[in-house]
């Protein structure tokens, strides 16, 4: 199960030892803990009529924010879950939304 169509599913813990690019091949829910510095996870290009979905906790134990960029539009910022936040990612049409919420 991945992030993109036609397969949903899956679930990954991460701490992160550094920045993450994730693929389409990777499961729809990412839990990271950024490991004690901002990070940036960019999502995956999945061309012009592709679909698909991601939702990332961060996990944080301090003031960490994960910045969130779309790998198929110049790496532009699409959300920035903070601590206890969560990002919830849908591609449509050539480009990642992302809504960015409390994790509770």
């Amino acid at each position: 199960m991945a992030i993109g169509a036609p397969q949903y599913g899956g679930f990954t813990a991460t701490t992160a030892t550094g920045n993450i690019t994730l693929t389409a091949g990777d499961s729809v829910i990412q839990a990271i803990d950024p490991d004690g510095t901002s990070r940036d996870v960019t999502l995956p290009a999945l061309g012009s009529t592709g679909q698909g979905k991601v939702v990332i906790d961060n996990t944080a134990d301090a003031a960490e924010v994960l910045t969130i960029k779309d790998g198929a539009n110049g790496s532009a910022t699409v959300g920035t879950p903070a601590k206890n936040e969560s990002a919830i990612c849908t591609f449509s049409e050539g480009t990642w939304v992302c809504v960015v919420g409390a994790a509770n």
